[in-house]
């Protein structure tokens, strides 16, 4: 690795930016539009956060005739709330709020928060930016400003609590949420991580259609040369109702990143969880099921002939775990999906001869979680050998490689050098580590990022030792804050796109290690 301490002492050297400038996707359906709250007309969809009143009030404003004022407060917590439906995941919001503690209050500090909720348990955190936590005191209006990179949640509700005054009483007015028109800047003077990994495998990063423009796709084109869309190249995104086909924002995805001289990862082809209702309700006959999923695969994959490296074929055939001792059985072990009920175990083989068929110069391999469980790795290996015997297409195994901190990296080892007795190569293809955070969800403390980041290091070491059967390491996203494990903090850059001690570690595993003592 003789390279990357070169490149450590370059750091302060500008890299210029690679490719064309990517062509702007279609417009959403509709922007989101600013809201401008005075409380004039009544509440403006505010609503008490916890056991608390909120009222209209002409007792004081800060422009116009009337504020919002919170009473009957027990927890710092408690306040007004604001759901904000029209937030667009992965876009930088900027919000507002002028406040004003009541006489009898004194001087109170006030914080900007969110509250997210949608697929996982509702989370929190603060609003960021050097104004989202303010003193303020009565007689004096104190404006509160943050911002924020929303994540991929149904809805957003901003809120107003206080810090250590639980029982404050207090106004507010005049609030202001929009799209940002700040851009975040990314630190551009690091080494390219896809340039220090050359000569051991590709560096990926799955994305969204917003990442492929602007501050986001300058950090994708400066460290990344693979790309997997999140969502866009899944059964239900690109064949919602049988016959009717929506490419546009895959086209966009794919061209943005082949003109750009990056490799393109198609995810996925056969997937329980995101096919639609249609491809096979139960009862459906065998041979139909079998003529909508070669259908399917055909047209998707032959359209993209050529131009996908790698597919993902067939996504997570098996459960969480499987018992150890009942693995060699690789049948009886198989998720019960609606393609294992309307076709049977040979759907996977009937994918990936499909695949094939459609596209001969892509590499297809079987992705799924949990592989560095050895009951699951198991079954895996045993399914992927019998359909390597049968001449089944399988070019590779793809390890999810979702973590955590209880998450071994000799198991890791293990799975790796298993899948590598097929002759096949291995793909490292969602990868994250998530971190419990001792502060909930408002950040990690030094120490919880130093584990994370000795982790990674940990785990980009076995990654190296195992160059000659590695082809891909891709994140399963850019930063923190888009992540779809957000409240667990589980990638390399921070929600304003700098880099955390994790990217350090992976940029030179080996120094990081040593430097801490941890390497023999």
């Amino acid at each position: 690795m003789k390279k990357i301490f070169l490149m450590l002492f370059a750091t302060a050297i500008l890299f210029a930016a690679c490719g064309a400038e990517p062509e702007l996707p279609p417009e959403p359906e509709y922007i989101p539009a600013p809201y401008t709250l005075s409380f004039e007309e009544g509440l403006d969809g505010f609503e008490p956060r916890g056991n608390v009143t909120i009222t209209r009030t002409n007792a004081q404003s800060h422009t116009g005739d009337y504020s919002l004022l919170v009473t009957e407060r027990t927890s710092d917590w408690n306040g007004a709330t604001l759901a904000l439906p029209d937030a667009l995941p992965f876009t930088e919001y900027e919000f507002i709020v002028w406040v004003m503690p009541t006489a009898a209050s004194g001087t109170v500090t006030f914080q900007l928060s969110m509250e997210f909720n949608g697929a996982t348990d509702p989370f929190w955190r603060n609003f960021d930016g050097a104004n989202a936590r303010a003193e303020a005191r009565h007689g004096e209006w104190t404006m509160l400003r943050g911002v924020y990179t929303f994540p991929h949640f149904e809805t957003v509700s901003v809120y107003i609590e206080t810090r250590g005054a639980a029982t404050a009483e207090f106004y507010l007015d005049n609030v202001l949420a929009r799209p940002s028109t700040t851009a975040f800047a990314f630190q551009d003077y690091l080494p390219r991580l896809f340039e220090v990994y050359e000569d051991y495998f590709l560096i990926g990063t799955a994305v969204m259609p917003r990442d492929m423009l602007g501050t986001r796709f300058e950090l994708i084109q400066h460290h990344f040369n693979a790309i997997t869309a999140g969502n866009h190249m899944k059964p239900d995104h690109l064949q919602p109702t049988q016959g009717n086909f929506n490419f546009e924002t895959a086209d966009m995805i794919l061209n943005t990143t082949v003109d750009n001289g990056m490799s393109m990862i198609g995810h996925t082809l056969a997937w329980h969880s995101q096919s639609p209702p249609w491809m096979n309700p139960p009862g459906t006959p065998r041979e139909e099921a079998i003529r909508n999923l070669e259908a399917h695969i055909h047209e998707v994959a032959s359209r993209y002939s050529g131009q996908i490296a790698v597919w993902d074929v067939v996504n997570e055939a098996f459960p969480s775990s499987v018992p150890p001792a009942n693995a060699a059985d690789w049948r009886a072990n198989l998720r019960q999906t609606p393609w294992l009920d309307t076709i049977g175990y040979d759907y996977i083989e009937i994918a990936f001869r499909a695949a094939h068929a459609a596209d001969p110069y892509a590499k297809l391999i079987y992705n799924d979680y949990n592989l560095d469980s050895p009951g699951k790795r198991e079954a895996v290996f045993h399914m992927i050998q019998e359909l390597l015997e049968r001449g089944v297409p399988i070019h590779g195994v793809g390890m999810q490689a979702h973590y955590n901190m209880n998450t071994r990296p000799q198991n890791v080892r293990d799975s790796i050098e298993r899948f590598a007795e097929l002759g096949i190569s291995v793909s490292i293809t969602e990868f994250d580590i998530t971190v419990q955070s001792s502060l909930g969800n408002e950040r990690l403390t030094p120490e919880e990022e130093e584990r994370q980041a000795i982790l990674y290091a940990h785990l980009f070491m076995i990654f190296m030792e195992n160059r000659d059967v590695i082809h891909r390491v891709t994140f399963w996203g850019i930063d923190d804050a888009t992540s779809w494990r957000a409240d667990r903090f589980p990638l390399l850059f921070n929600y304003d796109l700098s880099a955390k001690l994790a990217f350090y570690a992976v940029l030179d595993p080996e120094g990081f290690l040593r430097e801490r003592g941890l390497l023999n």
